[in-house]
């Protein structure tokens, strides 16, 4: 059996890294991140505790990472969308985009409330937060400056809240919710 060469220790580190922002991701929304441990992340990635100093320094590096790497997942869902937010159809893919995340990633999802709800966890990821959240709610006002709404951001933040709250209560009670339907409603109010 010959040594494995540098490309394999790389695709190697990629999955295990992956592996323990998945289970960090499971462990910080079912049990918050001040109760949630490195040993109990580490268990439910299925490596040591002291593997995972290797790929993280800190509880608090490893809830960036698990933020930054939902936050990307959050923006590869409007890939379909040019530069501009500024045809109606680009604002249902961004519609879409924002209920798929609620259907699709809902430990996310759950982590991103626990995360606004406490304050000093907050801090941690704030500036992440603000940089992913006033990019989205700048390019949709922009489509509705197009549309020569007199209040864009404004009717952009609305938007946006619209999309948490439906997550929120999507959360705590999934089978009242038909998102299809609710997907269309929105681009109905909105477009």
């Amino acid at each position: 059996m010959s040594p494995r060469t540098e490309e394999q220790f790389e695709e190697i580190r990629k999955s295990r890294k992956y592996q323990i922002l998945e289970a960090a991701l499971e462990v910080f929304a079912q049990e918050g991140y001040h109760k949630a441990s490195i040993s109990k992340i580490a268990t439910q990635a299925g490596i040591s505790k002291g593997l995972m100093y290797n790929y993280f320094s800190s509880k608090e590096e490893l809830l960036k990472a698990v933020v930054e790497h939902g936050i990307e997942g959050i923006q590869d869902s409007f890939n379909d969308i040019d530069d501009d937010l500024d045809t109606p159809e680009e604002l249902m893919i961004f519609i879409r985009g924002g209920i798929n995340v609620i259907r699709q990633e809902s430990h996310f999802y759950k982590l991103y409330f626990v995360v606004l709800f406490q304050a000093d966890v907050y801090e941690i990821v704030k500036e992440k937060y603000q940089e992913m959240v006033g990019s989205m709610i700048e390019d949709v006002a922009c489509y509705f400056k197009l549309k020569g709404h007199p209040y864009p951001l404004e009717k952009a933040m609305v938007l946006g809240s619209l999309l948490d709250g439906i997550g929120m209560n999507y959360l705590m009670a999934p089978e009242m919710y038909n998102l299809d339907i609710i997907e269309k409603i929105i681009f109905d109010i909105f477009k």
